[in-house]
């Protein structure tokens, strides 16, 4: 699968040349926020070496980064056109390997399929399931802790998708195999991945044929409609739209169930409350999001041209990371950004879903599932308490998805 445009790697700097720094490490993962609020203040854009070797700039200060997602210089494509006479299997080339227009044309059709309106159709059994998965929870944990992420995150994200995409029951064990693979590579052999995307293909392909002739309100069937109403897409393209929408639908909505509690556990005050008017917790969804989110970064650009943020002109052919967390957590947009504030009047002005052309089209329904969970697991008990201390949390994944492997949590009473 190819996810990110070309950068062409600096050599390494003459003798005497500083090197560039790398701030995005191990313990990036765990506390972005201790690494690129330094950086933001001192030196809001500033060119680093990422993980992987290679050179970037950073730009950290959330006016720039709402310029940078709206900027077309900045390039997902690096230029590149994918060749439409090529045959690819779903997820070969997904829409972060297109720029607009040929990113409108497709990312159009899966846009009547996932309103707010569409995915609250789906809200009861969506709530059903977490209620399910929380009884078998409680009933198997005993008297000691729930590991939350795989006994209740996990599993919920990957039944509402279920729900939306209306996938046959008997067929949703052996998805979950390569969508949850595919979801954390780490481990598994290049072959594993490779069967796990054709097992993805293969799926995808099928639902879209049986959708030809059995047409039902569901994701597919409404990108299909779409897509015959409108055209301009090929086969393969439709096949990894919905690929992509599947896969993209259940890590991040994972991690964003796991990083909401982990803040909630470290606040009980603002557990206590939101316990106690539920009402109020969709809109402290958009607040969790905004404290702390999976994706740090927004996927890698490259500029184009030289683009100028401040004083500072990056030069065409840079990668470029828009920092997502890091403007989230901007004074400049957000006061007391170190607070976790359920009534903050500027939290749904984060950018953890994008901004622009390439905002995350699942947003509703993260949004529905965030806010079904969190009412869930508040409704459950009176009290969550963390079983491990916050350094003892291990964080996965990378510096542009993160990823909490596990969250031990102590319930207390039942409401």
């Amino acid at each position: 699968m190819d996810t990110d445009p070309a950068v062409t790697a600096a050599p390494p700097p003459p003798a005497g040349r500083r090197r560039l720094p790398e701030p995005l490490g191990a313990g990036f993962l765990a506390e972005p926020e201790r690494t690129l609020g330094g950086i933001r203040e001192t030196c809001p854009v500033t060119r680093i070496r990422t993980p992987a070797g290679r050179p970037a700039w950073l730009v950290t200060r959330a006016e720039d980064v709402r310029s940078g997602f709206l900027d077309p210089r900045l390039s997902l494509s690096g230029g590149r056109v994918p060749d439409p006479d090529v045959r690819r299997r779903a997820l070969d080339v997904t829409l972060v390997n297109y720029d607009p227009p040929d990113h409108t044309r497709i990312r159009r059709l899966a846009t009547p399929a996932l309103t707010p309106g569409r995915m609250a159709a789906h809200r009861e059994r969506i709530e059903q399931t977490a209620l399910d998965l929380l009884d078998a929870a409680d009933a198997g944990r005993g008297q000691g802790p729930l590991e939350l992420m795989d006994a209740f995150a996990r599993p919920f994200a990957f039944r509402s998708l279920c729900e939306v995409f209306e996938v046959r029951e008997e067929e949703r064990a052996a998805l979950y195999e390569p969508v949850a693979l595919l979801a954390d590579k780490t481990g598994h052999t290049a072959r594993a991945v490779e069967e796990s995307v054709a097992r993805i293909d293969a799926f995808v392909r099928g639902e879209m044929a049986r959708r030809e002739t059995a047409p039902g309100e569901d994701v597919v069937s409404r990108v299909l409609a779409a897509w015959h109403e409108q055209g301009g897409a090929s086969e393969d393209e439709v096949a990894s739209l919905l690929a992509m929408l599947l896969l993209a639908g259940f890590d991040s909505t994972v991690q964003a169930i796991g990083m909401g509690v982990v803040a909630l556990l470290h606040h009980p005050a603002v557990q206590a409350s939101l316990r106690a008017e539920p009402e109020r917790i969709p809109r402290a969804v958009d607040e969790l999001l905004r404290w702390d989110t999976p994706g740090p970064f927004a996927t890698k650009r490259v500029a184009l041209e030289d683009v100028r943020f401040g004083d500072t002109v990056i030069p065409a052919g840079s990668g470029v990371l828009l920092s997502v967390a890091s403007a989230n957590h901007d004074p400049r947009c957000h006061a007391d950004p170190a607070t976790l504030d359920p009534e903050r009047r500027s939290a749904g002005r984060h950018l953890s879903f994008g901004l622009g052309p390439h905002y995350c089209p699942g947003s509703a329904l993260a949004r529905l599932e965030l806010a079904v969970a969190l009412r869930a697991l508040l409704g459950r008990w009176d009290r969550l308490e963390p079983a491990v201390p916050p350094d003892r949390l291990a964080w996965g994944g990378g510096y542009l998805h993160r990823r909490l492997a596990a969250l031990p949590v102590l319930p207390h009473g039942r409401t």
